[in-house]
């Protein structure tokens, strides 16, 4: 018998003004559980910083343009430089048909920047002895034992036995053999979608009980293939803490870092702070996108916790992450990983195995650009960078689906041309 059906992850404005060298302006409430959080609410002077301000301006005159053309409707940006927040800016509406203009304190759907918290929650277990990064799944994940590989020869398709065993390595790294099945046409894809993979999973137990029962696309180690491996690590994080993988987050990442507004599933509270998706219509326009594509984030009963896309927060909450990573691991005395933890995570992880691009680099968790970036994104535009060489953190919250990554990646380069001149 078929589960209910559950909506997919993956089915997918007041202008502001540049304010340099004075304190961006919260609501009181809000400016006083911030500090009480220990969470920056006034912005440092970009140019004792190292920034060119004309130059960084820039960035507003992007995306009031996207704007402007209907390109955009609504997004917020935040820079931070030696620890200091130096940047905040907003532009648009995070909810068009109620006229109400993106906020500080909006909530955006991050979908794969899911990815990297998932990453640190698995490599917190790896430091404790309870995960070994090249030891077998397997061994936790029992359905994930004897796996077959598909071969297609001549059109017909075989299934080989695995040569070895997927590891926690090759989950983080996407070696797993594992696929998504919504990018591919392949054999394998084809299954993930027959068997519901995404689209009807009631929870990460199930969605692994259906995996192990389907073939994998590669030999585990041999190719790397963006896939639901993160997911099936957020269940490894699950089955090994023995705590449910929300609830485990929440104790062991968000509550250290003050990230008071992540989660899976948006308490009622806050939902009206919740950016509304777009997606573009026959015509070319943005409208919103149905209902159904926020319906994992709203209902109080979901429990499909996606380590791989299924987080939704604010640009604050984020950024809290984004400065645990780049002080080390830690963050106001409190160690979320160790500094030697990261060193493998940001250590490309690839060698020789078969990529799309040659020059593409990817650690664990996090993929490795030829400036030091270390970062990811999601799939409705949001993306976001940290530099421990220049200290440096950047992230951009968009909600359209599919995503349109210029304007992050114009934000970027601005971001760099600002810090060169």
């Amino acid at each position: 018998m078929q589960p209910t059906k559950r909506p997919g992850l993956m089915l997918a404005l007041i202008f502001g003004w540049l304010l340099f060298n004075a304190p961006y302006v919260v609501a009181q409430t809000d400016v006083q559980e911030a500090r009480e959080a220990g969470r920056q609410t006034e912005l440092a002077d970009p140019a004792t910083l190292g920034f060119d301000v004309t130059v960084l301006g820039e960035i507003d005159q992007v995306m009031t343009e996207g704007i402007e053309a209907g390109e955009i409707i609504g997004c917020n940006a935040m820079i931070l430089k030696d620890d200091k927040i130096c940047y905040y800016q907003q532009w648009g509406q995070q909810d068009k048909r109620k006229d109400v203009p993106v906020s500080r304190d909006a909530i955006w759907r991050i979908y794969s920047m899911t990815k990297p918290i998932t990453s640190i929650a698995a490599m917190q277990l790896v430091e404790q002895g309870k995960l070994d990064l090249d030891g077998a799944v397997s061994e936790h994940i029992p359905e994930f034992a004897n796996m077959k590989v598909l071969v297609e020869k001549d059109g017909k398709f075989t299934e080989e036995d695995a040569k070895r065993e997927i590891t926690v390595r090759d989950l983080l790294r996407h070696s797993s053999g594992l696929s998504y099945g919504l990018f591919g046409s392949s054999e394998v894809d084809k299954r993930y979608v027959r068997a519901g993979i995404l689209l009807t999973t009631p929870d990460l137990k199930s969605m692994a009980e259906r995996l192990g029962k389907i073939p994998l696309k590669h030999q585990p180690g041999a190719q790397f293939e963006y896939s639901i491996s993160t997911d099936m690590l957020g269940y490894l994080v699950e089955v090994v803490s023995e705590q449910r993988f929300d609830e485990y987050l929440n104790e062991h990442v968000f509550q250290p870092l003050s990230m008071q507004d992540t989660y899976f599933v948006l308490p009622e509270d806050k939902q009206s702070r919740f950016a509304e998706m777009y997606r573009p219509s026959r015509d070319g326009s943005l409208k919103p996108a149905p209902r159904r594509s926020s319906l994992s984030y709203l209902k109080q009963d979901n429990r499909f916790f996606s380590g791989g896309g299924g987080l939704c927060c604010s640009i604050d909450d984020y950024m809290q992450f984004c400065r645990m990573l780049l002080n080390k691991g830690q963050l106001d005395g409190k160690q979320i990983v160790s500094e030697e933890s990261l060193k493998e995570m940001w250590t490309n992880q690839l060698g020789d195995l078969e990529t799309s691009s040659s020059r593409f680099k990817f650690g664990l968790g996090f993929s490795i650009s030829p400036e030091g970036d270390y970062s990811w994104g999601g799939i409705a535009g949001t993306r976001f960078w940290v530099n421990p060489e220049k200290n440096l953190a950047m992230i951009y919250m968009i909600q359209i689906s599919p995503y349109r990554a210029r304007f992050g990646n114009r934000m970027r380069q601005i971001v760099y041309r600002a810090l060169e001149e």
